[in-house]
């Protein structure tokens, strides 16, 4: 049964002679009995070991970075997006829950070895490789390993995560990644478990704080919708954070929520709202802050926090740098943004 699969890190066995492993790649701490998978279902006690059942799955396509709600790193580039499979959340809001929840035995297609894998980015002509869509640390492995060899041959690694795992674990990813996305589903316990079935605000700001003094490209999201609990007090709430905790450098994506998996009942978040929390999470400081999924609204767009010239322009199928240049700065003022450039 564990032919051709990888074996996992990040693990512990409690008990050699009833073969019981402890996972450690994420604050669940799943104890698993032989046969038994962790909750994110793509990690398995083996005989007394643990395997990733996901070593090597994923879908693959080529994409504007924004499309992961990364703004301000290399913006307007196209990326190879690598889909990896399952995740240790359940959001009820998820828009990937075929690939996100899925049972590892439903999982078809071949499995791809890293250089497999970026072989089709390095033919796309694509200068950045990105991990998104379910939640790819659960495949932490795979995309270590992929990360790795990408950084080796010279290309830009970002990372959309949940961020609801080990500080080791964030660490040595950390090594392999130029920038980074987290996508906070709450601002506190309580809305995480009523979200996502699990996971801790708590831990998530303190691994985003370990992200941000590590000096990586951050950007942060939350979706928001009133009948989630995530309404106008979560923005404001958040915003503040961000400038108390990290910097009011870091952008803020405040992501509409559109009917999937658990939501189908409800109505897209009402532009509104979404405008009025931009509002206040500029009035809490923030310098950069973004309505995301409202196709070709201004507040999509890049504005110099000092002058407030128009820098970046952006439409669903495009990204227009305009009036910025590649050091980052204002063409018309000469502010520094906070903004990772293409180099060409």
């Amino acid at each position: 049964m564990s032919n051709g699969l990888k074996e996992a890190e990040y693990y512990e066995v409690i008990s050699e002679e009833d073969k019981i492993v402890k996972c450690t790649l994420c604050p669940l701490n799943c104890e698993l009995l032989r046969n038994q998978k962790g909750v994110c279902k793509a990690r398995m006690n083996i005989g007394g070991k643990l395997y990733s059942l996901t070593y090597g799955f994923t879908k693959m396509r080529i994409e504007l970075i924004e499309k992961q709600s990364l703004f301000h790193f290399y913006p307007g580039s196209r990326v190879q997006t690598f889909s990896t499979y399952n995740c240790n959340l359940d959001c009820i809001y998820c828009p990937v829950a075929d690939i996100s929840q899925i049972n590892s035995e439903d999982i078809t297609g071949k499995r791809y070895s890293p250089d497999q894998a970026l072989m089709f980015a390095i033919a796309s002509g694509a200068k950045v490789v990105c991990f998104g869509d379910s939640e790819p640390l659960v495949s932490f492995e795979w995309v270590r390993d992929t990360a790795k060899l990408a950084k080796e041959r010279d290309m830009q690694v970002v990372l959309r995560t949940n961020a609801y795992f080990s500080e080791e674990v964030v660490q040595e990813i950390l090594q392999y990644v130029d920038g980074i996305m987290i996508e906070f589903k709450a601002i506190n316990d309580e809305g995480y478990k009523k979200i996502a079935s699990r996971g801790s605000a708590e831990h998530v700001k303190k691994v985003t704080k370990l992200i941000y003094e590590s000096g990586k490209h951050l950007e942060i999201g939350i979706e928001l919708h009133k009948d989630i609990g995530n309404d106008l007090v979560t923005a404001g709430a958040l915003a503040n954070w961000i400038k108390t905790e990290l910097s009011q450098e870091v952008p803020l994506h405040l992501i509409r929520l559109l009917p999937a998996y658990k939501t189908m009942n409800l109505q897209p978040t009402p532009q509104e709202m979404l405008e009025e929390a931009y509002k206040l999470a500029k009035e809490a400081g923030l310098k950069y802050v973004y309505l995301d999924r409202v196709p070709g609204h201004k507040y999509a767009n890049t504005y110099c926090p000092n002058c407030g010239e128009e820098l970046i322009t952006r439409t669903p199928t495009s990204t227009e740098v305009r009036r910025i240049s590649l050091q980052g700065l204002c063409n018309k003022c000469q502010t520094k943004i906070n903004i990772v450039m293409s180099k060409g």
